[in-house]
């Protein structure tokens, strides 16, 4: 099973779960909080290194937390209004959704297809999605703001659906298989 998965997805390394201590998993909680990722997943993320010791980011979430900075920053610091009336703050808002897609687009095809995604591509699209959220939050419009957070949690659960119906039918596949 394991040679299997390594073949799906050769980014990932096995970790050999059973010889972990309590203090292992102490380590892996926080560097979940910054990672969100498994030491099997940690080729998706950025490492840091200070004095011998590693820190693991995830590198679409980098992209996405530049790009809201950078964005606010600079119009914030330019003074740019997005728009006073509805149809520009609409316009505005759809601009923003179509930047944030980029990310929705390379994760969804990474999660359910076997195309192979790179850390450049994720700080990319991240960087793009960040910008995407600057401009919602710059428009200062709740209603936007809901429905960004909506179609970001719709995506999520939508591609954790497909997924589990996928491994599901692959597991009774296989199951089928062995009989």
């Amino acid at each position: 099973m394991d040679a299997e998965r390594i073949a799906e997805r050769p980014d990932e390394l096995v970790v050999d779960l059973a010889s972990w201590s309590r203090v292992d998993e102490i380590k892996e909680s926080l560097h979940t909080l910054v990672s969100h990722h498994p030491p099997s997943h940690f080729g998706h993320c950025l490492r840091l290194s200070f004095m011998g010791r590693s820190v693991y980011f995830c590198s679409r979430c980098t992209g996405i937390y530049g790009g809201l900075a950078i964005g606010v920053g600079v119009m914030a610091l330019a003074g740019i209004t997005l728009g006073t009336t509805w149809e520009e703050t609409w316009l505005w808002f759809l601009i923003a959704l179509a930047l944030g897609f980029s990310t929705v687009t390379d994760w969804v095809s990474q999660r359910l297809t076997s195309r192979k995604t790179t850390n450049f591509v994720r700080i990319s699209t991240g960087l793009l999605s960040g910008f995407g959220l600057a401009i919602v939050f710059i428009l200062g419009n709740l209603l936007y703001m809901l429905v960004t957070l909506a179609v970001m949690m719709l995506s999520v659960g939508l591609v954790g659906v497909i997924e589990s119906r996928m491994y599901r039918h692959q597991d009774f596949d296989s199951d089928s298989e062995d009989e």
